[in-house]
């Protein structure tokens, strides 16, 4: 899988938006893409996630 870093867009369970932060364990996200200002916390292991592009969130 590849690598994610800061500034990323990511699609979860929980929302759409870019990477605010990220560890070993947890990815941290905003739901920017919905419009909406709320974080979410997702854990690498057990949670569903995949980066896209910015193209993709527009279109979805």
């Amino acid at each position: 899988m590849k690598r994610i870093k800061i500034g990323d867009m990511v699609e979860s369970d929980y929302g759409k938006g870019r990477v605010l932060a990220e560890t070993n364990e947890w990815i941290i996200h905003d739901n920017s893409a919905n419009g909406s200002d709320t974080e979410f916390a997702i854990l690498k292991t057990d949670d569903h996630y995949e980066i896209v592009n910015e193209m993709e969130l527009q279109t979805s």
